[in-house]
């Protein structure tokens, strides 16, 4: 009986060594686990950061595609409405080019007219008759009246 009793205490002993390596060395196994946990937790949160960066930029990179468009649109109108304003310029200058040259003739002709008449007057206020002057000296009067 004391056999054992001595060997259960022995086998006890062992037991409990068994036991506290055991146990040490699931504590051991459990602070790696957890430390890997840790660095795993830190890379997952180092990956949705970066995810969350990445949608930031691909809505701002729609938002500035948008944006981009938007000037290329506004430019072209623009452009159109700078075009059609040119175009109406150029009409109202010919316009108005033609306008003044009509406008310079009637002159001419009124002045021309005037000469005539104001050649005639003086004519027969001298008893010149103007059918009597020779080309050259109608046109030396044109030239003294339009000078």
């Amino acid at each position: 009986i004391e056999k054992l009793k001595q060997q259960l205490v022995e086998t006890k002993e062992k037991a409990q060594e068994e036991k506290e390596k055991l146990g040490q060395r699931y504590a051991m196994q459990i602070g790696e686990l957890e430390a890997q946990f840790h660095q795993k937790a830190k890379e997952i949160g180092m990956i949705q950061t970066e995810l969350k960066t990445i949608k930031q930029f691909q809505k701002k990179k729609i938002q500035m595609e948008k944006e981009l468009d938007d000037l290329k649109e506004n430019l072209r109108v623009t452009e159109k409405k700078h075009q059609e304003t040119l175009r109406r310029m150029e009409g109202r200058f010919f316009e108005e080019k033609h306008r003044l040259e009509q406008e310079a003739e009637k002159k001419i002709i009124m002045l021309a007219e005037k000469a005539h008449h104001e050649a005639v007057v003086t004519s027969t206020q001298k008893n010149v008759d103007i059918g009597d002057l020779t080309w050259e000296q109608k046109e030396k009067v044109l030239r003294l009246l339009f000078a």
